[in-house]
């Protein structure tokens, strides 16, 4: 792919101009031989779209990759094995995945970037507008405010989901593990709980595991049912390893800063 333009800074009060259509002449270009980074939402929403586990998704559709971090990885899409290393979600007619699309997708032609933060609360965003050459769709007439965006593309719950995700891998990353090690043990129960929600609700089943890290039952109960809940108490679970922080939950709510 090449490069992008992503200085131009976008204020809530800036307008921008984008369409994306069949009529573009670059349609679905964007779809191919990409970097994608997926989140923890991502994959609910993509695996549940596909009636396939999250260990199922994870096989199929993902590779992990160290970058900053060298101790924890980041997932990305697996592009298909053809000649174009296009989507497997992408069909001759477009995205087959298109309402659960993942959050870097959806956020297109705009990035979103976070102050990080250990704590939700502190994390602050600024958006810039990323300007691919091969993208005509910046040559569109269509006119759009960053608050539309958001909204014609239900940005408001990926936002929130990766917010919490961001303080957790905010920890990660500052985590010294080079310092105190990082055993097989560890390392699979963190991605378990980061990525693997389905068998991170297995584990939840763990009499010991649930004794030893004080998880309260009805916490574990509503998580049962609830991948969202499921997903923070993920987070949670993350930080009560690393830092020993209390996992709290107090009128349905779970406590996670």
């Amino acid at each position: 792919m090449d490069n992008a333009n992503q200085g131009k800074h976008i204020d809530k009060k800036s307008t921008f101009t984008f369409d994306c259509h069949p009529g573009v002449s670059c349609f679905t270009d964007c779809c191919k031989d990409v970097d994608m980074t997926l989140y923890p939402y991502d994959i609910i929403r993509l695996r549940k779209r596909l009636n396939i586990s999250s260990e199922q998704f994870l096989n199929q559709h993902t590779e992990m990759e160290f970058d900053d971090n060298f101790w924890f990885p980041r997932l990305v899409l697996k592009m298909s094995d053809n000649e174009d290393f296009s989507c497997p979600f992408l069909s001759a007619s477009g995205c087959t995945v298109y309402d659960d699309r993942p959050f870097s997708c959806r956020s297109y032609p705009l990035a979103r970037s976070v102050k990080r933060s250990c704590s939700k609360e502190r994390q602050s965003e600024k958006y810039y507008l990323v300007c691919h050459d091969h993208c005509k769709g910046h040559q569109e007439s269509k006119t759009w405010k960053i608050s539309e965006w958001i909204e014609q593309n239900n940005l408001h719950d990926y936002n929130e989901m990766n917010a919490s995700w961001i303080s957790v891998d905010t920890l990660l990353k500052s985590y010294p593990f080079d310092q105190k090690g990082m055993n097989m043990t560890l390392f699979r129960l963190l991605i378990t709980a980061s990525y693997n929600l389905d068998n991170f609700r297995l584990l939840l089943n763990d009499e010991g595991l649930s004794k030893k890290f004080d998880i309260p039952h009805e916490l574990k109960t509503k998580a049962k049912t609830c991948d969202i809940t499921l997903m923070e108490l993920g987070f949670a679970f993350i930080r009560h390893c690393l830092t020993g922080e209390p996992i709290s939950y107090n009128n349905n709510d779970l406590f996670f800063k």
